[in-house]
């Protein structure tokens, strides 16, 4: 007889049952979103805390090892466990909640801003937290939706919404449903979503692009910047001189503000980071958010980023290039068992999630200090990643200093080890955001020690020249081929420790697992994570890097 145990989980009170299976087999099979990762004890992913009852180890096959994931007396891996008796766990800071998206909201007010665009004002039934820089979903009655950002800060005027939506000839929405709204009319709603959203600021000046309505996903993040009195410079790129139709709030806060200034770019007279580039800013220094259409973000990201600013500063809306991929090219193409998703999986969802864990990451890169152990970087790394929103991470964060750069993320690292003057540091992170995975890991140089430094240039070299074979066609299994033909090239070991995975909407392994070197199909785009690392043939000096394959990066 199978003896049923009840589970308790804590803080939340949730329950499952669960019988001679794993514990994760019982949670997933309950429809809980526990994060896991390898199975197989090794990485600690699904480490919890044992508060009440007993529990026994899984029984190991003749051969297989032993669980290496180092655990205190009171902590179990739930693939590694059966329930003896009903249990109550403790997973803390872990949220087993899939937050709802969906509300309704009616129509609180409609007037012209311009020619071409409407302002439109939302009120919803229930109150919505909105991170500046966000958007939101209409859904319509045919089942598709339109996004349009939130071009206010909701908490400074009584919960409402206000969206910025210019008049497209033939546009279902903006010509057919919007006309006829009024006052008092009910839209169905979901989010909000998007990672371009504003960020706590150091001493650097913050500078502004945007194009068209593209300043609606800017005006928050404007006024979240009044609000704390930073140095700001707008860059609003139009074609006519209506097309900055809220000319007269921005001359007006400019005059408040002697911190702010803001310059209307007709595209007669040029490009909006050509304007911006010509006035000297410190752009090493500097934190740039970008808003509007796909050209303007890719040449402002190339430019700038070329002028000294770093890449963790640059912040855009989520956005995939037309002619390129949707959702529907994707969903044609992907595999029906390794590529399979879930049905919460978009591709908002995931690219919002990559831009949030790149900002993550370089976030924690710049408090990195000298003679800071690994154990303090990651307990610093887990309260950035806590206070940027993450509800949990789906694989721990890995953090490596000097000789440990060579140790695969899963394997002990001395957490006394501490960061020298020159050094070469690897970062992985894995963080939740709003229920979808992000993973992005980097390698970082403290110093000029040449080793290091070229290090990191063939790491990146590897990468894309991967990234470039998989354009063309190779599978997953000749994509780990080629990168460790191309790593001995250079000089260095290709570590086949780290071969690539899933991602998707989380837990991605619900669906299935499957290694990207072990894929005998042209992986999908948005589905698989690329990872590599490189380790010197015989100095202890190793860089990682993975990310999304995805055509535009």
């Amino acid at each position: 007889m199978n003896t049923r145990h009840v589970i308790e989980l804590s803080p939340s009170g949730t329950t499952f049952e669960a019988g001679d299976e794993l514990l994760l087999d019982a949670m997933l099979a309950s429809g809980l979103p526990v994060p896991f990762s390898c199975r197989r004890g090794a990485c600690g992913s699904c480490k919890v805390v044992v508060t009440q009852g007993q529990y026994r180890a899984k029984r190991l096959e003749p051969g297989a090892p032993a669980p290496c994931y180092p655990l205190a007396a009171n902590e179990l891996l739930l693939c590694q466990s059966h329930a003896c008796a009903d249990m109550r766990l403790e997973i803390p800071g872990w949220s087993l909640d899939t937050p709802a998206l969906a509300f309704k909201a009616h129509v609180s007010s409609k007037r012209e801003l311009g020619p071409d665009v409407i302002e439109l004002v939302l009120l919803p039934d229930t109150p919505l937290a909105v991170r500046a820089g966000q958007y939101v979903k209409f859904r319509l009655d045919n089942g598709d939706s339109r996004s349009f950002s939130i071009a206010n800060l909701p908490v400074d005027d009584e919960g409402r919404l206000v969206f910025h939506i210019r008049r497209v000839m033939g546009g279902h929405f903006s010509e057919h449903i919007l006309a006829g709204l009024g006052a008092g009319d009910r839209l169905q709603v979901e989010g909000p979503f998007g990672a371009c959203t504003w960020q706590e600021q150091g001493d650097g000046p913050v500078i502004l692009f945007a194009t068209g309505t593209g300043y609606a996903g800017i005006k928050p993040i404007l006024l979240a910047g009044l609000a704390a009195n930073v140095e700001m410079t707008l860059y609003w790129g139009g074609t006519h001189s209506t097309d900055f139709y809220d000319r007269s709030f921005l001359d007006q806060m400019s005059r408040a503000h002697p911190r702010f200034c803001w310059h209307p770019v007709l595209s007669s007279a040029g490009r909006v980071q050509q304007v911006a580039l010509s006035h000297g800013h410190h752009w090493a220094q500097a934190q740039v958010y970008a808003c509007g259409n796909s050209s303007m973000i890719s040449q402002v990201r190339a430019q700038c980023s070329e002028a000294g600013l770093p890449s963790h500063r640059f912040v855009a809306e989520a956005f995939v290039p037309s002619g390129q991929s949707t959702p529907q090219m994707l969903a044609n193409t992907r595999h029906g068992i390794w590529e399979k998703v879930g049905p919460r999986y978009s591709l908002d969802g995931m690219l919002a999630a990559r831009e949030k864990t790149m900002r993550a990451l370089g976030a924690i890169a710049s408090q990195l200090k000298v003679g800071m152990t690994t154990g303090a970087a990651l307990e610093m790394a887990s309260r950035q990643l806590q206070a940027m929103g993450a509800s949990h991470t789906w694989h721990p964060t890995y953090i490596r200093f000097g000789d440990d750069t060579v140790r695969p993320p899963r394997e002990g690292i001395d957490p006394l080890r501490t960061l020298r003057a020159t050094d070469i540091v690897v970062v992985d992170l894995g963080p939740v955001w709003d229920g979808y995975e992000g993973d992005y890991g980097d390698t970082f140089v403290f110093g000029e020690s040449p080793l290091h430094l070229a290090c990191t240039k063939a790491l990146h070299e590897v990468f894309d020249e991967t990234r470039d074979a998989w354009k063309r066609g190779m599978t997953g299994c000749e994509l780990y081929d080629f990168a460790e033909g191309r790593a001995v090239a250079k000089g260095w070991q290709l570590s086949r420790n780290l071969a690539g995975h899933r991602i998707a909407d989380f837990p991605h392994a619900l669906f299935e697992h499957k290694e990207l070197a072990e894929l005998e199909i042209t992986p999908s785009e948005m589905v698989w994570v690329l990872e590599i690392q490189l380790c010197h043939p015989t100095e202890p000096v190793g860089g990682f890097f993975e990310d999304i394959l995805m055509l535009e990066a």
